[in-house]
């Protein structure tokens, strides 16, 4: 599995709430790759969460989800944005 096709089903999971964050707050392997939750938290409360990879050899974007906003981030950018590279390169030409 590429790291595109597993950030892609890591975001798809994410979205229709079938990845429990809460088991992943000390690192655990998911689909062979170790990752780690952190909490996001504001004032007033817990409004999401960040993934990263903390023993990767590949280097791995983090991912964020905030649940209050229902917005997923891959590196800050739109996560699909973010899998879809040559979108990307049209525009800037």
């Amino acid at each position: 599995m590429t790291i595109e096709q597993y950030l892609y089903r890591l975001c798809r999971n994410i979205l229709n709430e079938r990845f429990d964050w809460r088991k992943y707050l000390t690192t655990r392997s998911y689909f062979g790759r170790d990752l780690c939750v952190t909490q996001l938290h504001v004032s007033y409360g817990q409004i999401g969460y960040t993934i990263h990879f903390p023993y990767s050899r590949d280097p791995m974007p983090e991912l964020a989800y905030d649940w209050e906003m229902d917005d997923l981030t891959i590196d800050e950018k739109d996560w699909q944005k973010w899998l879809s590279p040559e979108e990307d390169d049209e525009e800037e030409e």
